[in-house]
């Protein structure tokens, strides 16, 4: 529902008035009020400091268990996405398109990254997928979550590595006593995008109370939504692809492929195959959101064991095990294949296939009189491989992670503790789809009529080994024994030479399909102490220090087809890396002065922690912050710290993979850019004899579509690094009890960003600037023109996000029941990236995310979310607004579309039946108002594919409604 976005603040402010404690405060000056009053130590994400009254410099914002069951989400992804601090992530509407990991979900904090985002269990790392440190929290089992705790801004001198944008820990119930078994099922008002969840959680106490274990199962099935089925995105836009199934076929001359509409050298099909005219992809093409996933359907199974037992004070032992299976499915178009370009037809013996001879039985005698005409012998084409195989593809995912630890309590002059853990974690990723051998394809494609008067291949050693002809002219042409000999590999065994320079080996009889494989592993060991050191005036001044050693394995294996480009995709070759840091931290906290007249409290603290890489040279985190309250009513706070970031598996030793960019070359005189840079273009080897043979340096279409481009990781780089300064006030008024706030102002600067050169500006800066971090990326052929433009990974350049949180809530008893209100808002001021050294900033603020363009999220200036509950004995209501405020797809337009601010309403009603609430039944509805998302035409720039929207940032089910029961034992 597109609204001003002058109204947010005072709407939402109109709600915050009335109250829900869920989305707790931060727990600096929020928290429970229970629990500070009892002087509670506890240690919450941001310090491994316990300590009274949470008196912490840095804001952290909680959810608890209560609110992630009020959204109806069986997802934990689902109920961070609606905090304002948190970006874009990876999710199951926006992961359709990827090769592998599909439905993979992932926690991007500010924008930066969902790689600059640390994610914790219980205080401790875990595994991320293959290459990268960013975590599935698919694999967080939601019913076993007793809160969330989100630091937002750099936190690597308490946690090391990858916490540039904040930390997400996940904390779980360890202490359960009881059975509770939870089960839901959600529906879209329109029949669709059907989900189920059951849960069940089991605890005990054993040992007199000194021990408990804790196991949860749950299974979740959430179906997922095709394009086809939401008007939006029913209808590929703004045109049909042209790669039709009854194919396109173009004679208007050598290398030319123009495939012009209404042209007499351009042919289809309509119905019935018969032979028509084309007349372009909206009449004759092929609408690919048939095909395509909105939400891709995730299947998980996971199960978890907590336990622990306190042989005494001094010593507790303490362990956890989880599994986590997640199956999905990837649903896409049938591949397009032509004679250039990426996943083009070859020749038998692997050259470039020029196309479709003229001679083939199987050509309309009407395309060969035309070809004939235009002085041409081979045939161009587009078409779809429908009748061949298909392209979707199946994902399973299995994680395995477990932790045996030990902590207890000792005496040394003051009291102290310590905690020392070893934690293994695995994953197992494989994708499998179906693919075809590509020289099959244009030895298939070249037949001729053999002595017994049957069609059969050209190629003498194609027809040795049982090449089948192919007939593509018009729809589902292609027989089962054709189709079968595209899919397997029937030449002899023999090694490949690959990019990397590796080789692979080719088996005869071989079934080609794609195949990926990647296992990672990691290994912790980490141990801290904390403790006091002496008094102060305000207290006794802490410690934390300690060591942590981690090692990390990843390898990536593809199937040899796709190793060697000989498959339908894109070429990639396999990855394998691993590394290892050595650390060392320390952390305090020192009360200068609490409990003075006209001065409540005046803190120092500070950390520190150095980080010994395999890959990089030994890196320093730190921070220094500062807490000052002159009253009980209000706390000022600041906090400055230096973050880092280690390259990691993937941008370190990522496979040389193959891609197709369109670049333009600024020399070539047959675009509106001819010359763009004359001196420079005069000066490129080869142009000037290819003008005077020539006449001019202009590429063919055909050489435009064949310029690749290599990508992958790069051994050199250096850390990222990262400046963060929060400043703000906790407002807790004793004059109007059960209100709380905060206010803080944060930035964030990312240095040496890891990154890569997009491949059109190395072509432009090249002649530009004549910089080596451009021209190296740049391969011309003798000729002078482009063949080649590498984007291989760089430290790049910079990011720059600042802005204000607000968060604020209120309680209002009413007799036996209260009325709870909550308020987390975020105002953001900057959002730009410099992409690299040099390079002018790109401001990003108020601009909507984008699919392939490299932005780092939909910048909104305003988001925010809303919850008002009333809770009685047996009986609780909560709404909930989310709020996101307009955008525009390009600010660089002149003319830009702009998108009006989003609302969007959400309703639970439980009830509680039984004694001591045995069983509860509850009921939801998600997007009350069926809000649709924008809808873009541009789909090169922002849309993801099968969308037409910025999948990752709007919702796309529509009203989805839900029912639950939770019985308690």
């Amino acid at each position: 529902m597109p609204l001003r976005a002058g109204t947010v603040l005072a709407g939402m402010g109109a709600v915050a008035f009335f109250a829900a404690p869920a989305f707790a405060q931060d727990q600096n000056g929020a928290a429970d009020a229970a629990q500070q009053g009892a002087g509670t130590e506890i240690v919450v994400t941001g310090s491994r400091i316990a300590r009274p009254d949470l008196q912490s410099s840095t804001p952290v914002a909680v959810v608890s268990a209560e609110r992630i069951e009020q959204t109806g989400a069986s997802n934990i992804q689902d109920v961070l996405a609606t905090l304002p601090s948190v970006g874009q992530n990876v999710s199951r509407t926006s992961s359709n398109f990827s090769n592998t990991g599909n439905g993979t979900a992932t926690v991007n904090l500010r924008n930066l990254g969902s790689s600059r985002t640390l994610v914790l269990i219980d205080g401790r790392r875990t595994l991320g997928i293959a290459g990268s440190p960013a975590v599935d929290v698919n694999n967080i089992p939601t019913d076993l979550v007793q809160r969330v705790e989100v630091v937002t801004g750099g936190a690597s001198a308490v946690y090391g590595s990858e916490a540039i944008a904040g930390v997400v820990n996940f904390v779980l119930k360890n202490d359960f006593q009881g059975l509770r078994v939870r089960a839901q099922n959600t529906l879209s008002d329109k029949g669709d995008a059907a989900r189920q969840y059951v849960s069940i959680t089991g605890g005990q106490n054993f040992g007199g109370g000194r021990g408990n274990v804790t196991a949860n199962f749950s299974y979740d099935n959430d179906h997922g939504l095709y394009s086809r089925d939401r008007s939006f995105s029913a209808r590929d836009l703004p045109n049909r692809s042209a790669y039709a199934s009854q194919g396109v076929f173009d004679v208007s001359g050598p290398n030319q492929q123009s495939f012009t509409p209404n042209s007499p050298s351009t042919f289809t099909f309509g119905p019935g195959n018969n032979l028509k005219g084309y007349q372009g992809p909206n009449i004759d093409g092929y609408n690919r959101n048939g095909d395509r996933l909105l939400s891709v359907p995730v299947e998980r199974y996971q199960g978890a064991v907590l336990a622990h037992y306190d042989f005494s004070d001094a010593f507790k032992l303490y362990a956890q095990g989880q599994y986590s299976r997640t199956n999905s499915n990837a649903s896409l178009e049938p591949a397009a294949i032509s004679n250039t370009g990426p996943s083009a037809a070859l020749n038998f013996d692997g050259s470039a296939y020029a196309g479709i001879p003229i001679s083939s039985p199987y050509v309309p005698a009407a395309i060969r009189a035309a070809a004939i005409a235009n002085g041409v012998d081979t045939i161009q084409f587009l078409r779809r491989s429908n009748d061949i195989f298909s392209r979707s593809n199946k994902n399973e995912r299995d994680f395995y992670r477990g932790v045996l630890g030990a902590k207890g309590q000792f005496t040394a002059g003051t009291n102290w503790s310590y905690d020392i853990y070893y934690e293994h974690s695995e994953s197992r990723d494989h994708t499998t789809a179906q693919s075809i051998y590509t020289p099959n394809y244009g030895a298939a494609l070249s037949n001729e009529i053999g002595p017994d008067g049957q069609v059969r291949c050209s190629d003498t050693a194609a027809r040795a080994a049982g090449c089948v002809p192919i007939n593509i002219f018009g729809a589902n042409t292609v027989t089962a024994a054709a189709a079968q000999f595209l899919q397997k590999y029937t030449g002899p065994t023999r090694n490949v030479t690959l990019v990397d320079g590796g080789t692979v080996q080719l088996v005869n009889g071989t079934n080609v399909a794609y195949d990926y494989l990647a296992k990672v592993n990691q290994d912790v060991v980490s141990g801290s102490i904390n403790g006091d050191l002496f008094s102060l005036w305000g207290g006794p001044v802490a410690l934390s220090f300690g060591g942590e050693y981690r090692h990390e394995k990843s390898t990536e294996t593809f199937d040899p087809f796709t190793q060697a480009g000989l498959s339908a995709g894109n070429q990639i070759t396999n990855t394998r890396g691993s590394f290892n840091v050595k650390e060392g931290f320390v952390e305090v906290v020192a009360p200068i002065v609490e409990d003075r007249p006209g001065l409540k409290y005046l803190g120092l603290e500070g950390a520190a922690r150095y980080a010994d890489y395999s890959t990089v040279v030994g890196v320093w985190s730190f921070k220094g912050g500062a807490t000052f309250a002159p009253t009980s009513d209000i706390r000022f706070r600041g906090v400055y710290s230096r973050a880092t970031r280690a390259p990691n598996i993937g941008e370190l030793y990522a496979s040389i993979s193959q891609t197709f960019p369109s670049v333009n070359d600024p020399c070539d005189q047959g675009t509106n850019e001819s010359d763009k840079i004359p001196a420079a273009c005069a000066n490129v080897p080869g142009r000037a004899n290819t003008i005077a043979s020539r006449g001019s340096f202009t590429y063919s279409t055909a050489q435009i579509q064949s310029i690749d481009g290599l990508l992958g990781g790069n051994r050199n780089l250096r850390e990222e690094t990262a400046d963060t300064f929060t400043a703000g006030a906790v407002i807790t008024p004793t004059f109007f009890k059960n209100f709380s706030m905060t206010v803080d102002y944060y930035t964030i600067k990312v240095k040496n960003a890891i990154g890569i050169i997009g491949q059109q500006v190395s072509a432009d800066e090249c002649l530009a600037t004549g910089n080596a971090q451009f021209c190296n990326n740049v391969i011309r052929d003798s000729n002078g023109f482009i063949t080649r433009v590498n984007a291989i990974n760089f430290n790049t350049g910079s990011y720059l996000v600042s802005g204000i949180d607000v968060e604020a809530r209120y309680a209002v008893p009413v007799g036996a029941s209260r009325f709870d209100f909550d308020v987390m808002y975020n105002h953001r001021f900057k959002q730009q990236q410099t992409p690299f050294p040099g390079a002018a900033p790109q401001n990003e603020l108020g601009q909507a995310d984008c699919y392939s363009c490299g932005r780092l999220g939909s910048g909104f200036k305003d988001k925010g979310v809303a919850n008002v509950t009333f809770s009685a004995p047996k009986f609780q209501l909560n709404y909930r607004l989310d709020y996101m405020g307009p955008l525009v797809d390009n600010l660089a337009s002149a003319n830009p579309q702009r998108i009006s601010a989003y609302f969007y309403h959400n309703l639970q009603g439980k009830v509680m039946v039984g004694g001591k609430q045995q069983m509860e039944l509850y009921a939801g509805v998600n997007n009350l108002l069926d809000t649709k998302p924008p809808v873009f035409g541009d789909t090169n720039q922002v849309t993801f594919p099968g969308t037409q929207t910025v999948a990752n940032t709007y919702d796309l089910y529509g009203r989805m409604l839900y029912v639950g029961a939770t019985f308690k034992f």
